[in-house]
């Protein structure tokens, strides 16, 4: 049963594969720099506001 999950998964990666690379020979202006850039630093934002959220959480914690 276990060899099943493994080529299932390899089966499924492949078809994820496949997808993505299709979705970016088709779209390739969504790799482009500019739009990388703007990706990253929203993602850097809400990353460190996630932070402080959790931060915030484990202090009302601690002190309740």
């Amino acid at each position: 049963m276990d060899t099943l999950y493994q080529v299932l998964g390899l089966v499924a990666a492949g078809f994820i594969a496949w997808i993505l690379y299709r979705y970016i020979k088709g779209q390739p202006e969504q790799l482009s720099r500019e739009n990388m850039t703007k990706s990253f630093s929203s993602m850097g934002i809400l990353a460190l506001l996630l932070i402080g959220f959790v931060m915030l959480l484990i202090l009302i914690l601690n002190y309740s």
